[in-house]
C-alpha cells in the first residue's frame, strides 16, 4: 500500500513552514532516499512559495510514494494560471539581461520526471513525480 501524506490550509505564507517541516518528516518516512528528498524539498519549496505569494485562499497538497515513485499534487483555488505555459528562461544570459520570473519552475522541471498542469473545477493542480 503507498504512502499518503495529504493536507489542505490557506494559502497564505503563514503556514508554509510548518507545511515543508511535516513533508520533509514525511519524505524520511515514507523511505524516500535523502539525495532524492532534497530535490523534491527544492521542487515543494518553490511551488509552495509561489502559491504563497500569488494563488489562492485555499492550498492542498496530496503526495503518494509507492515503489521508489513519489506523485505529489499541489493545488490552489486562485486565478487559472499554468507556469508550464511560459517559456523555459535562457541560463546562457547573464542574470542582469534574463527576464525576472521563471527559473524556479525551470528548475521543478529540470529536478522532477514528469511535471504537469490541469486547471479543473475551479482548482489549479500541478503534478509532479520523481522516481528514486
Amino acid at each position: 500500500m503507498p504512502a499518503r501524506f495529504e493536507r489542505t490550509l490557506p494559502a497564505g505564507a503563514p503556514g508554509l513552514p510548518g507545511l515543508i517541516v511535516e513533508i520533509e518528516a514525511w519524505l524520511g518516512t515514507a523511505g524516500v532516499p535523502p539525495a532524492a528528498a532534497a530535490r523534491i524539498m527544492i521542487a515543494f519549496d518553490e511551488v509552495l512559495s509561489n502559491i504563497a505569494h500569488h494563488g489562492g485562499g485555499t492550498l492542498s497538497v496530496a503526495i503518494a510514494a509507492d515503489d521508489r515513485t513519489l506523485t505529489a499534487t499541489v493545488a490552489d483555488d486562485g486565478p487559472p494560471f499554468d507556469p508550464l505555459a511560459r517559456d523555459a528562461p535562457d541560463t546562457d544570459l547573464g542574470i542582469d539581461d534574463r527576464a525576472i520570473g521563471g527559473l524556479g519552475i525551470h528548475l521543478v522541471r529540470e529536478m522532477m520526471d514528469d511535471v504537469g498542469y490541469a486547471r479543473e473545477k475551479g482548482w489549479n493542480r500541478l503534478i509532479f513525480s520523481k522516481t528514486f
